[in-house]
């Protein structure tokens, strides 16, 4: 048997495990759709800002202010270009990033502030809505730190416009120097309203964030508990349906018993019916037999360190003379030996339902190919390719629901057994269709067997 990986099927790695889900991630989620659409709305934004800035820069005389303008100038193209590449590229974004907005946001806010006016800037009520933002996409503690940093900063230009320190801080376009002939009262008052109204905008967007969440908390609550009551009642089902099916085991068995009896007595036609009437029952046992081992709770494992390429050997062994009859090939390839810690006897039992599906659905004339491969973990993978019409991709995944089947013989318990026995050990089975046509039967194991109770969960 050859030991490379056939090249006309370039193998990809694995996809990687799906997140955890729970209302942390829900939260997430929402948020960071959220805030992709508020990118949206600021690349929108970038043009009539960058306009000001230059407008700014090139009409105002004070020469501090054209290099704080030059300064910010250059920061806010490298933020908006690093924020419309994640946009373009559809980056998820998780939660507001608290450091972000510490280490960047700030800065650029307050300098914004202070080369517009300071207090009696046009962009000073922006605050508002900026504190209110930032609730919707941090936390509540981090938020209440950014609104009392912003409250912080009213409170310096506030000191700035009462001292005077700077003469000109006004732009010429609003008059020029370092006052708009406010009194000291006004502006105190002017910066109280704002700092309260900051505060009272961060507690608003934080309240909105607790009242999301406590409505995704209950709707996940609802989901756990109708999830659990249909488990409850499928376990149920399944397990009334085993107890049939191991009772009308008894009396088929009793039937071919007495027909294989009666067949020895007669010839001729009776005995051709006969032996139609055993090949049917050998069928309804096969059936009940399938049946059992799908609906009996999956057994502990009897694990041990296993070789993959020695299993896979195995059932290439035990299925040549099948595809012979088939006028079929069936090879196994292998770049290396692969060891994983599994219960031989039912990883065994997977592997023949595969190859067995895949030898019914392949051309006579094709070849089936096992591969066996490591993984990147550490772990192994098997993948079961054949020439065969494939699967279409809106029954690929419902096939591994019981009773669902593409065969016209199969009663669709092989490949839900297979999964189960799959996730038992902490892995799983997926389809996939195959470059130039068929299908590819994928199973990956770990290295090391994960806890019980997770592997209870995955397979339920």
């Amino acid at each position: 048997m050859k030991k490379s990986v056939p090249r006309g099927d370039a193998v990809k790695p694995s996809p990687a495990s799906p997140p955890l889900s729970g209302l942390d991630q829900v939260s997430r989620e929402a948020f960071a759709r959220l805030f992709m659409r508020m990118g949206r709305v600021r690349i929108y934004m970038t043009p009539p800002s960058l306009f000001l800035l230059l407008y700014f820069l090139v009409q105002e005389p004070a020469v501090w202010r054209k290099w704080l303008l030059g300064g910010l100038l250059g920061l806010f193209v490298v933020v908006e270009g690093i924020e419309l590449y994640h946009y373009l590229r559809r980056t998820p974004r998780q939660e507001f990033q608290f450091t972000y907005a510490i280490g960047v946001g700030l800065p650029i806010h307050g300098c914004l502030l202070l080369v517009t006016g300071g207090l009696e800037g046009p962009l000073t009520p922006v605050l508002l809505l900026v504190s209110f933002f930032i609730t919707l996409f941090t936390t509540t503690r981090g938020a209440w730190v950014l609104a009392l940093l912003y409250v912080a900063t009213l409170w310096g230009l506030a000191v700035v416009s009462f001292t005077g320190v700077v003469p000109d801080l006004l732009p010429q376009l609003y008059g020029g120097g370092a006052r708009a002939g406010h009194n000291n009262a006004l502006l105190l008052s002017y910066v109280t309203v704002l700092s309260v109204l900051v505060a009272f905008s961060a507690g608003v967007g934080s309240l909105l964030r607790g009242v999301f969440q406590g409505m995704a908390k209950d709707a996940l609550d609802a989901r756990d508990e109708t999830l659990r009551t249909h488990t409850e009642a499928l376990n149920a089902l399944t397990l009334l349906s085993g107890e049939i099916a191991h009772e009308l085991k008894n009396p088929l068995a009793s039937v071919k018993g007495l027909a294989a009896m009666v067949a020895r007595d007669v010839e001729g036609k009776p005995a051709e019916r006969l032996a139609v009437l055993r090949r049917e029952v050998d069928r309804m046992q096969e059936i009940l037999e399938g049946f059992l081992n799908f609906s009996r709770p999956l057994l502990p494992l009897n694990e041990q360190r296993t070789s993959l390429e020695g299993l896979c050997r195995q059932v290439v062994e035990l299925h040549e003379g099948m595809a012979s009859e088939r006028g079929m090939g069936l090879r196994l390839f292998a770049e290396r030996p692969v060891a994983v810690r599994c219960d031989p006897r039912k990883v065994k039992q997977l592997l023949i339902n595969l190859v067995q599906n895949a030898l019914e659905a392949a051309p006579r004339g094709s070849e089936v190919e096992l591969v066996v491969l490591p993984t990147p973990e550490g772990g192994g993978r098997v993948e079961v390719r054949d020439r065969g019409p494939g699967i279409a991709p809106e029954v690929r995944e419902r096939v591994f629901e019981p009773g669902v089947t593409t065969k016209p013989q199969g009663n669709g318990l092989g490949l839900a057994l297979a999964r189960a026995l799959a996730r038992q050990h902490g892995g799983e089975l997926e389809l996939h269709p195959r470059e130039g046509g068929g299908c590819v039967a994928e199973l990956v194991l770990p290295a090391e067997l994960v806890p019980q109770q997770a592997r209870t969960e995955a397979v339920a």
